[in-house]
């Protein structure tokens, strides 16, 4: 299944000089690790976004055909988790 599996990690590592800005307001960024693979045997690539400065760890995943795509959802997973946090 994963023969030739190919794993890409990021962190967004927290700090106090980094802001991150979303819809008009700073927030401070959290620490994310993101992994990105491609799974051949589903030719498909995979990802998994886990944000562990929450009380309670909290992981996305997802699968596209295209990388692209796949960037843009984890993108948009990573713009969604940082207006929940927002709001909390």
């Amino acid at each position: 299944m994963f023969k030739h599996l190919r794993i890409i990690i990021a962190q967004m590592l927290p700090s106090q000089h980094f802001k991150h800005s979303l819809i008009g307001s700073n927030l401070n960024i959290s620490k994310m690790n993101i992994k990105l693979w491609y799974c051949e045997g589903m030719k498909q690539w995979r990802w998994t976004l886990t944000d562990s400065s929450r009380p309670i760890r909290k992981q996305e995943s997802g699968q596209q055909p295209f990388l692209r795509d796949a960037m843009n959802d984890v993108a948009n997973t990573v713009e969604y988790m940082l207006e929940c946090k927002q709001s909390e």
